[in-house]
């Protein structure tokens, strides 16, 4: 941050202006020695950049000239908040230059999505005293006419590849729809479309792969617990009493477990299998993936979990009652039983989450 501060003087970013727009010729001779190299400096750059591009065309040779970026334009693109904060604090004039594609640090941190940033100058435009100038907020393109809000309508790079992450660009647009001025939350381009109608255009490669996505996931999970719950069913364990018509082992702690998660188990399955259905069968639309959808595949994926999980339980209280159900157990009798139940599971998670395996979707995100 020190070494920032001292190289993020006004000067240190004057080349930009000149690298996109030269307005001075370098006078260059056919005999490449007798060339007058210009100081190896920031300003000189892109005379020499120029002079060389002259003489490659002269020997008949192509030569591509290759613009330095903004290195503060460079860090909101990649998401490096302090090291553009202290950027901006040290030199504010900077985030009104422009990058060799005309955008701006702003324009770079919305369409790039990197939220921190876009706070940071936002608060900077603020207050009685603000160190940046607030027209940044409405800045409209020079070119495509764009506002910063049809810059928030592209897709984000990099971007979650689950069945939701439309929602994470929806709630990114809602996000700098609240920065924008309101005069221009409705503002045209060129091509005369409003950055809503911008989004859903760029979305619907995306909105089509989170809906597949979905659907496929609902067929999958339906069947398997159709089958599965359905289709097989617990025994009741033990004989019934010929006194009271109860099971033998009506009073078991075991039995008691065993009796309430089955019927827990059965209960989210049914409900898991609704919704599963319904994200099979139900219509969509790129709205209801800013709250509808998430919230059913959310709770979805919980009853599912939930469901094999009671069933597992159940599962084993019988396994249990159908072994020591008419004996004694002890602690020895029990540790090969639990060991054989826990022991590869328990390796198999512990070895996926070494590696870096993500077993669920993340739902942080969800409420919000």
């Amino acid at each position: 941050m020190e070494l920032i501060e001292i190289l993020a003087i006004p000067g240190y970013f004057d080349f930009l202006r000149s690298g996109k727009d030269p307005t001075e010729s370098v006078m260059v001779f056919d005999d490449p020695e007798t060339v007058t190299e210009p100081p190896e400096t920031e300003d000189h750059r892109s005379k020499r950049e120029d002079a060389s591009a002259t003489q490659g065309q002269k020997k008949g040779k192509r030569s591509d000239i290759r613009w330095h970026e903004s290195p503060l334009i460079t860090g909101a693109k990649m998401g490096l908040h302090d090291f553009v904060q202290k950027i901006l604090q040290v030199c504010p004039q900077s985030a009104t230059y422009l990058d060799t594609d005309g955008t701006s640090v702003l324009q770079a941190a919305i369409k790039y999505g990197r939220k921190e940033i876009v706070e940071t100058i936002v608060e900077m435009t603020q207050g009685d005293l603000p160190v940046l100038p607030a027209w940044l907020l409405s800045s409209i393109d020079a070119e495509s006419r764009n506002t910063i809000l049809h810059f928030a309508s592209e897709t984000t790079p990099y971007a979650q590849a689950d069945a939701v992450q439309l929602q994470d660009d929806l709630k990114w647009f809602e996000m700098v729809a609240k920065i924008v001025p309101k005069e221009l939350a409705n503002g045209r381009n060129l091509e005369e479309k409003t950055a809503q109608e911008l989004f859903a255009e760029k979305h619907q490669e995306m909105f089509k792969n989170c809906r597949n996505q979905l659907i496929d996931m609902g067929k999958t999970c339906s069947g398997l617990l159709a089958a599965v719950v359905f289709a097989s069913s617990f025994s009741i364990p033990g004989e019934k009493d010929p006194k009271t018509g109860n099971p033998v082992y009506y009073d078991m702690p075991a039995f008691k477990v065993f009796s309430h998660a089955y019927v827990i188990g059965l209960s989210c399955a049914v409900t898991s299998l609704v919704l599963f259905l319904s994200l099979v069968i139900s219509p969509y639309s790129q709205r209801q993936f800013r709250r509808a959808i998430p919230v059913k595949y959310f709770f979805a994926i919980l009853s599912f979990t939930m469901a094999l999980l009671a069933l597992m339980v159940s599962f084993t209280c019988n396994i249990f009652l159908q072994i020591y159900g008419g004996q004694p157990t002890t602690t020895r009798d029990l540790l090969p039983l639990v060991l054989e139940l826990t022991v590869f599971p328990t390796l198999c998670l512990l070895a996926l989450i070494h590696y870096g395996a993500n077993l669920f979707p993340s739902f942080r995100r969800i409420w919000t």
